[in-house]
């Protein structure tokens, strides 16, 4: 409709209303008791966060996660965040084809190249070979559009792309400073320990798990991936020295660090917490 707000256009203080998608929701209560829902709402244009004070038992029970929502309400700012104070909420169908989901900062082509090059840059020719099998095989599409979450971070196209390239940047300074880490195995864990993303996430009108891929969860789905990618290669991942400790690293990438027992695997832990953090602060 002609005149909706986008969410990057949303001021405090002025009025709301447009079309979203319901990307998170949550009830709580205030000091009083009383109940309230917290809802993250998105359009291509970014996300937001929402309140609903009124009749929250009613659009908790009505509104749910996924949902296409029209919100009429009004800018707010809470600790120098701008949210929306929303007073009426009505569930809408709208068109199928039309995309809920935020695009990101940096040109997903250009971190394709960039990727591209990191893959170059793996010396052992097993191991560049395993990377180049995901990154520019069949699924290279998917992956480059895929984002790295729902909504934790990297929640946009091109997200798991923009992760990855920042975790093996990450990986490679800490390589560079400690001549004890295999830099060929790090760098490869770092390009494949988010791949399972593509397939856990959808971001066709909105960002949407899976509903298999919820239930199996990127870890899995991502070691699936890379065994056909093997095999794709050529590569005989019984007879590989290096297979178990890639498995073991990228596996084990959310920690903590302490059940990471090689240093390949604490700096990818580490490298990819940092990673997230600085991100969930950027939005």
């Amino acid at each position: 409709m002609a005149g909706d707000v986008r969410i990057e256009d949303v001021v405090a203080g002025r009025p709301v209303e447009g079309v979203y998608a319901v990307v998170a929701k949550q009830r709580r209560h205030d000091k009083n008791g009383d109940a309230y829902l917290v809802l993250e709402l998105s359009d291509a244009t970014g996300r937001i966060e929402g309140r609903v004070w009124k009749n929250a038992d009613w659009f908790d029970r009505n509104i749910r996660e996924g949902d296409r929502v029209r919100a009429i309400g009004r800018g707010s700012s809470f600790r120098d965040q701008v949210q929306l104070d929303i007073r009426r909420l009505d569930k809408v169908d709208g068109d199928p084809t039309e995309s809920f989901v935020p695009a990101g900062r940096r040109d997903v082509a250009e971190l394709g190249g960039e990727l591209d090059f990191l893959v170059s840059e793996i010396g052992h020719p097993e191991l560049q070979a395993l990377a180049h099998a995901v990154w520019s095989g069949p699924h290279r599409d998917a992956l480059l559009r895929s984002p790295a979450t729902a909504s934790d971070h990297h929640a946009h196209l091109g997200g798991l792309v923009e992760h990855t390239v920042s975790v093996a940047a990450i990986c490679l300074t800490a390589a560079e400073r400690h001549d004890r880490i295999d830099r060929d195995l790090l760098l490869c864990a770092a390009l494949l320990h988010d791949v399972g993303r593509a397939r856990e996430l959808r971001a066709e009108t909105a960002i949407e798990a899976d509903p298999d891929g919820a239930l199996v969860g990127h870890v899995l789905l991502g070691h699936e991936l890379l065994l056909e990618a093997a095999r794709g290669a050529g590569i005989d991942v019984a007879r590989s020295p290096w297979w178990a400790k890639l498995v073991h690293a990228v596996t084990t990438h959310h920690g903590p660090v302490e059940r990471c027992r090689t240093r390949e695997a604490v700096v990818l832990a580490s490298a990819n917490a940092l990673d997230a953090r600085l991100a969930q602060r950027d939005r």
